[in-house]
């Protein structure tokens, strides 16, 4: 990685966030990500993206920066640091790591759908940029589980990696690396998600052949040379479970410690379905099915595949929707927009869904492509014709680990997929309107139509005092 192999925004993303030691002894601290989230609005605000911060046009709009919350001189300092930037690419380079932020286009699509504005201003990571959007099965689990425990880890991540699904883990000793090794000496996928020790953990020889072989891919939103935290081992679980379809807690304490705490929030955002197994030895086990976790009676040397047995899934309060098969996974995922602030492509045609599986068409002109950060998406610019729908199916044909067996219908009556996953969605408690949207990746304009749609036609009931939407005593909406 050299200092031009960044894009122009993300260099000043690294400026304005990034640590490259010694920041102790200067007058000016980074921004965290609340506060590069205050910036990015400020930015949005005039039309600017970060690259606009090295003009001389942009330093002088500084001088409003205080409407962002934000002190000039630190900004302005924080943008000086190019030397200081300049040694540590140097030093990460050497481990094989690169640097991207939330404009690039690399930058995971389900980090910033489930997490918004939330989502790091930057990763730094080694290996595939490309398996970062590959999705999988996160498991996740104490640090001192038991050996049986261990063993169950390894044997469901060794499932995986036959059936194509991708693994995503901590990284940490226990059930984050019994899952890595599990999915990796059966030849799968990994993503490790690290709180600490990035640049040492790149370079050690365990990590150095699955990162070499392409099966591999670490990444972290902390600096790269960082030892342990606490707080960064806490604050990295939404991110393990931002990256999957869904999760699996293998063992859990109860009322505390980073794995409750985590399933906790994951089953509060219903950011993706969590499995809990059942039985198993953590305390905290029957307490998150209490909780809204579901159940996970898998036997992994049973006949009966991973896929098959969450396709059955089961019922629960809690249950995000699932997709219905791995195709309809990787659909739902790319014909989402970029960035939840960024207008899609199919709000701006009128609401019409079909574009996005109909390759010979092209969407209307825009007069940008923007991400929360103000930056155009790589490849275009104003007024530039965006074919987002060819890249959709182009990315759909990528290796059998995003899509498992079978092949991708030439054709599809988006309505009746939407129909299909709400009907998965409604198994729990009745949705609002915003939930259907955010649950199904759907503009909620688009969402408010087709839910009109159904009510009309007698597939779902509309509650009201709130308004509501469930199945009601209707009849099945698959057909």
């Amino acid at each position: 990685m050299s200092h031009q192999a960044l894009s122009v925004d993300t260099e000043v993303v690294l400026l304005l966030c990034g640590r490259f030691g010694g920041e102790r002894q200067e007058p000016f601290q980074p921004l965290s990500a609340r506060e590069y989230g205050e910036i990015a609005k400020w930015l949005n605000v005039r039309g600017l993206r970060p690259a606009d911060l090295l003009t001389e046009a942009g330093k002088a709009q500084l001088q409003a920066l205080h409407e962002a919350k934000l002190e000039r001189k630190r900004v302005e300092f924080l943008l000086e640091r190019g030397t200081a930037m300049a040694l540590a690419l140097e030093r990460w380079s050497r481990g094989g790591l690169w640097v991207i932020s939330r404009g690039d286009a690399e930058f995971p699509k389900r980090l910033k759908r489930h997490l918004k504005h939330a989502a790091p201003p930057l990763l730094y990571g080694a290996g595939k940029k490309e398996l970062l959007d590959m999705g999988g099965l996160a498991i996740i689990g104490s640090r001192d589980a038991s050996e049986g425990a261990l063993d169950f880890t390894r044997e469901v991540a060794a499932r995986c990696a036959q059936e194509g699904l991708g693994v995503v883990s901590g990284g940490a000793r226990g059930v984050d690396a019994a899952a890595m090794q599990g999915s990796t000496v059966s030849g799968g996928f990994t993503i490790g998600v690290l709180a600490a020790d990035l640049l040492k953990t790149s370079v050690n020889r365990q990590s150095r052949l699955g990162l070499q072989e392409g099966r591999l891919v670490l990444v972290s939103p902390f600096y790269p040379e960082a030892g342990f935290s606490a707080g960064n081992a806490m604050g990295r679980n939404k991110y393990i479970y931002a990256l999957s379809d869904r999760a699996l807690v293998i063992d859990s304490a109860l009322g505390s410690g980073g794995t409750w705490e985590g399933a906790l929030e994951a089953l509060a955002h219903r950011w993706v379905p969590v499995y809990v197994r059942t039985p198993g030895n953590g305390p905290g086990n029957a307490a998150l099915v209490d909780k809204g976790g579901v159940a996970f009676t898998f036997v992994p040397g049973q006949a009966e595949s991973l896929l098959d047995y969450f396709e059955r899934g089961a019922a629960s309060p809690n249950k995000v929707s699932e997709p219905t098969s791995p195709q309809q996974s990787w659909l739902s995922i790319d014909a989402s927009s970029d960035d939840s602030a960024q207008p899609s492509a199919v709000a701006q045609s009128g609401g019409a869904a079909k574009p996005v599986v109909d390759t010979s068409a092209k969407l209307p002109e825009r007069p940008s492509d923007v991400s929360d950060d103000g930056a155009t998406n790589e490849g275009s610019g104003p007024l530039a014709p965006t074919n987002t729908v060819q890249l959709k199916v182009d990315n759909l044909a990528e290796p059998a680990v995003c899509v498992p067996g079978g092949s991708m219908p030439t054709t599809l009556d988006m309505y009746e997929d939407f129909l299909a996953k709400l009907s998965l969605a409604l198994q729990g408690v009745p949705l609002s309107e915003d939930e259907v949207a955010e649950r199904l990746v759907l503009e909620k304009g688009q969402a408010k139509v087709w839910l009109k749609k159904a009510v009309e036609a007698g597939q779902v009931e509309k509650l009201k005092k709130p308004v509501r939407y469930s199945r009601g005593r209707q009849p099945p909406l698959l057909r």
